[in-house]
């Protein structure tokens, strides 16, 4: 059952809920050349003015700011439905673990990694938070604003595999809902250039989410088999949520910690009450996000039966609220040691 925190109101929380049903603009941000990590628009044929690219790696680098044609690897479409429903799981994930991130992170840092940053909301939204810090978006697909962001955030159009940058030269490595991405045997050697690049000191962030809805309908059952099926097929692992604590710790990262939310699929809930209470606003765009989800995987759930697939998902918003179920998001953080 989802522990009451999830469910907290207050104001913060009411903010996040607008930011959520009406996603911000950045439109109205703007930087100038006293900013600490002021960058000037640039071609990209140019020489970035703040150049964080290693010298010895910059070889590996096959394209900046461009996305890959190359779709073999990708579970979900990469179309502006896909781009919101993003943007919305970024607030109900705020939401649910009370910010937006978790390691230590100090002012101090000079330079932190959005690793598969898909539309950049996390990027942009940490730039403006910390102003003095340098916020990298890494993304082989471009989805994210190629005009409007921060001047402290750069995104770049890359595979995650082999980094341009130099060994311990980063200060906090942030990657979220990455799995669709990742094939299982890449996982380790993905950890092992992460710990690359950190800093001695430096921190890791790795948040991903169990694919099986808790307490579901059984109609639910056909769509969560065949997505479980559909990973194993694509060579992925479906329940790498489970392994992020070991992978780290076979990585090297020391001062692991492990934490994990429940999120209502549109129903309210309250300790003090046994009746169930209205559905709260962060519950129903919960269950509407992770709908749509499902719509984005539509694709793959009818290669198999489209006549299954429009039975299960014809009165799911409702069977989820009927049987109170959820979803449960992991997060793990680590460090990288010191001495190593």
């Amino acid at each position: 059952m989802p522990s009451v925190s999830v469910y907290k109101q207050n104001s913060t929380m009411n903010l996040q809920l607008n930011q959520l049903l009406q996603k911000p603009s950045l439109k109205d941000i703007s930087f100038n050349e006293k900013d600490s990590l002021w960058v000037p628009e640039q071609s990209l044929n140019k020489k970035p003015s703040v150049d964080l690219l290693s010298t010895s790696r910059k070889g590996s680098i096959t394209s900046l700011l461009s996305a890959s044609n190359n779709m073999s690897r990708s579970f979900l479409p990469k179309d502006e439905n896909e781009i919101d429903r993003m943007v919305s799981q970024h607030y109900i994930l705020r939401t649910a673990f009370d910010g937006d991130f978790y390691a230590p992170l100090s002012d101090k840092a000079k330079i932190v990694l959005d690793m598969g940053c898909g539309p950049g909301t996390w990027t942009m939204e940490m730039a403006v938070q910390f102003p003095r810090i340098h916020f990298i978006g890494i993304d082989q697909y471009a989805l994210f604003p190629q005009d409007i962001k921060p001047k402290n955030c750069r995104f770049l159009g890359l595979d995650r595999y082999t980094l341009p940058f130099d060994d311990n030269s980063i200060d906090y490595i942030f990657q979220r809902d990455a799995n669709w991405e990742i094939p299982r045997l890449a996982w380790d050697s993905l950890i092992q250039e992460y710990y690359r690049v950190l800093k001695p000191g430096g921190w890791i962030e790795l948040v991903e989410a169990d694919l099986e809805t808790q307490s579901s309908p059984n109609q639910e059952g056909f769509l969560i088999d065949t997505l479980i099926d559909m990973y194993y097929q694509k060579q992925h692992d479906p329940f790498i949520f489970q392994r992020l604590s070991s992978l780290l710790a076979t990585g090297g990262f020391r001062r692991i910690q492990s934490d994990f939310q429940s999120i209502p699929l549109g129903w309210g809930h309250s300790k003090s009450l046994k009746k169930q209470q209205p559905c709260s606003e962060y519950a129903r765009a919960s269950a509407m996000q992770q709908f749509a989800l499902l719509k984005s995987l539509k694709p793959w759930f009818v290669q198999k039966s489209r006549t299954k697939y429009e039975e299960c998902v014809s009165n799911l918003l409702k069977e989820w609220s009927f049987n109170k179920s959820y979803i449960n998001w992991h997060r793990s953080i680590a460090q990288k040691p010191y001495l190593s």
